[in-house]
C-alpha cells in the first residue's frame, strides 16, 4: 500500500510538468508548420504554459529539497550523492525553463525574432532530463522505502504528502 501511495503521489507530480512540456513543444510546432495560419496566441500559450513550469519546479522541488531530501539525506546517508544530483537537475531545470520563457518573452515583445530550433532544442533537452530525473527520483523513493523502518516509511509519506 505505501509502495503505491508513493507511486501515484510521484506520478501525480510529474506528470503535470511532462504535461506542460508537451504542451510547450506542440504549440511551439504549430509555429514551425509550413503555411500555418500563425495564431497570435499561440506565443501567449507557451509563454504561460512556461510560467506555470517554471512556479510548480520551484515550489514542488522547494518542498522536495527542504523536506524529503532533507530527511532522506540524515536517515540514510549513503544516498546523499544520488540526492545531490537530483538537486542540481532541479537547478538546471529551473534554469532552462527560465532561460526558454525569456526567449518567448523577447519575442512577444518584438525585441527579436523567436529562435524556433534553439526553443525546441530547449524543450526537448528540458523533457529529457526531466524524464530522466524522475525515473532516478522514484528508484531513490522506492529504495528508501524499502531500507526504512516503518516509523521512517510513515515519515516519508508524509513528507509527500505535504507537498
Amino acid at each position: 500500500m505505501a509502495d503505491e501511495r508513493l507511486r501515484l503521489r510521484i506520478i501525480e507530480d510529474h506528470h503535470k510538468l511532462d504535461r506542460i512540456f508537451a504542451s510547450v513543444r506542440s504549440n511551439l510546432l504549430q509555429l514551425d508548420a509550413p503555411d500555418a495560419q500563425r495564431d497570435p496566441e499561440i506565443l501567449e500559450d507557451v509563454r504561460d504554459d512556461l510560467k506555470f513550469a517554471l512556479d510548480e519546479m520551484l515550489e514542488h522541488f522547494g518542498l522536495e529539497e527542504e523536506a524529503i531530501f532533507a530527511f532522506l539525506k540524515d536517515a540514510l546517508t549513503d544516498l546523499n550523492d544520488r540526492i545531490e544530483e537530483l538537486e542540481q537537475d532541479h537547478e538546471v531545470l529551473c534554469t532552462r525553463t527560465s532561460r526558454l520563457r525569456t526567449l518567448v518573452a523577447a519575442t512577444q515583445h518584438h525585441a527579436t525574432e523567436l529562435d524556433l530550433d534553439l526553443a525546441l532544442q530547449l524543450v526537448e533537452e528540458t523533457s529529457d532530463l526531466l524524464t530522466r530525473h524522475n525515473q532516478t527520483e522514484t528508484q531513490i523513493f522506492v529504495e528508501a522505502l524499502w531500507r526504512l523502518d516503518e516509523r521512517g516509511r510513515q515519515r516519508l509519506l508524509d513528507a509527500l504528502d505535504s507537498h
